[in-house]
């Protein structure tokens, strides 16, 4: 037994294909004996509309029913054949007959949303030659036949989100050439034939997020002009290589929380306009190096809460328009010196919430537009001297919640938090280590704390501090530290060029 709860919400007892079957009959009977309003073309039309529960204009020609508490269009509601705009929209329709929109030539708007509509007989938009908006969101459609809008060429936006659909027909809009933005996000659609969307030239955003899909066959998007197409909240697991070859022209992709263990080498290959990429929510676990290498106009990469446990070298080399660039919430143990080649332009890099210990000291030296670094949450003891000397427009940094290891190797990012407090964003690192100084804010601590009890190994510090810092530490050339040693034991020159 079939049942429907709450919208968008199906329970399913074991349904058989003869079940499908005999549901789908007891629809199609159901339309047939519906009542339909009546159409007219007198000279009192509009006059007669009025006197229905709708609102009738006819200097706009409109009629205007939503929420009026409509369960059926009954034949004593009289409807002018010229509208331009019909708003049937939250009311009870569950289905409607096939001769309700007829003889509506001059119709450009139709709104059905948020209703109870279970089929929408084959025929029923046949008449509307001149039908660009079309509102089907919010409904209980199951089903929808591939010859429903063949008459309607010049839809410029139809709506199905938020319905019951578990499939597309093939060839559905072939003969919408002008369509340019289709919605059918929040439904139940598992798989899409290839030549679905046959037809679509003009089309230029699409919307499939919030549906089941699992998988993504070449050809199925033969859309040159297409410039947003939304994937997200599926269930997608792998694509083909050329699933995305005819989008030339796609600037906007989101794939966000899908189940992407990998991405083909050559999937994003003909997308040189893309300028916007998602892939957050996923299960990628690495990366070849040639997923993004045509990507030249990207500006916003998200590549967050995945399994990726290391970023090849100059993976992102050639994506040499990117601003922005998430990695965070992922496994990343170590940075390359040569991970973020190429990001001359890259603006704000999010690398929080990671595994990573070890940074090599020239990995942020080419990012010299970089204003925000965030490389909170990770495991971090220390950074190598001079690692976030080399972004001279910095202004945002996250630090915090590292286990730094408060020692002679601590120097540097001691003094640049001193020197740089401004720029802190989240509260001041704390050291985790050793234990007599745990919770001790790194900032306030000099040359003395973090180098107690070293002096003998203080010569082998590497790699050296700049004179900046050093001057931060409260330690002088010639000069013993303050407060830090015997009166009468002196650095001479040479140790402390070698700190």
């Amino acid at each position: 037994m079939f049942t429907v709860g709450r919208r968008g919400e199906q329970r399913n007892g074991g349904v058989c294909a003869e079940d499908i079957h005999w549901r789908q009959l007891d629809r199609r009977l159901r339309a047939i004996e519906q009542p339909a309003w009546t159409v007219s073309t007198g000279q009192s039309r509009w006059r007669q509309c009025a006197k229905s529960a709708c609102r009738c204009d006819a200097v706009h020609r409109s009629l205007n029913c939503w929420r009026a508490g409509l369960v059926t269009l009954t034949p004593d509601i009289i409807v002018p054949a010229d509208l331009h705009t019909i708003d049937l929209g939250t009311n009870k329709l569950r289905t409607l007959h096939k001769t309700t929109f007829k003889e509506m030539r001059s119709l450009t708007e139709l709104d059905m949303f948020d209703n109870h509509l279970e089929y929408l007989p084959t025929t029923i938009f046949d008449s509307l030659i001149n039908l660009r908006i079309l509102r089907l969101q919010r409904n209980y459609l199951e089903e929808i036949d591939s010859e429903t809008f063949r008459w309607a060429k010049k839809l410029f936006h139809v709506d199905l989100s938020n319905n019951l659909l578990h499939t597309l027909p093939e060839r559905l809009f072939s003969n919408n050439s002008f369509l340019e933005t289709l919605d059918i996000s929040n439904n139940q659609i598992i798989y899409i034939p290839s030549d679905t969307f046959v037809g679509l030239e003009s089309i230029l955003t699409l919307d499939l997020s919030k549906n089941k899909i699992l998988r993504i066959e070449n050809g199925t998007f033969p859309l040159k002009k297409l410039q947003v197409l939304k994937l997200s909240e599926n269930k997608i697991s792998n694509f083909t290589d050329n699933a995305f070859k005819s989008l030339f022209s796609l600037e906007t992709l989101l794939l966000f929380k899908n189940k992407l263990k990998k991405i083909p080498p050559k999937l994003f290959h003909n997308l040189h306009s893309l300028t916007f990429l998602d892939l957050s929510n996923n299960n990628l676990i690495t990366f070849t190096g040639l997923e993004f290498q045509n990507l030249h106009l990207l500006r916003h990469l998200d590549l967050k809460e995945n399994f990726l446990t290391q970023i090849p070298n100059n993976t992102f080399a050639n994506c040499t328009n990117l601003e922005t660039l998430d990695i965070s919430k992922n496994k990343l143990r170590f940075l390359n010196e040569s991970t973020f080649h190429g990001l001359d332009k890259l603006v704000s890099l999010v690398l929080s919430e990671n595994q990573l210990y070890e940074v090599h000291f020239m990995t942020f030296s080419t990012l010299k537009n970089l204003t925000t670094l965030y490389i909170d949450n990770n495991m971090f003891p220390s950074l190598p001297s001079r690692t976030l000397d080399y972004m001279p427009k910095l202004e945002n940094v996250k630090l915090s919640n590292n286990p730094w290891h408060c020692d002679c190797h601590a120097l540097y990012i001691s003094a640049w938090v001193r020197l740089n407090e401004m720029k802190i964003w989240d509260y001041s690192p704390t050291c985790i280590s050793p234990w007599y100084l745990e919770g001790h804010f790194l900032k306030k601590l000099k040359f003395p704390e973090l180098c107690s009890g070293q002096w003998a190994s203080m010569v082998n510090l590497s790699p050296r501090l700049p004179m900046q810092q050093l001057l931060a530490l409260n330690v002088t050339v010639n000069r013993k530290p303050q407060g830090s040693i015997d009166d009468g034991h002196e650095i001479s020159e040479d140790q402390w060029e070698s700190i």
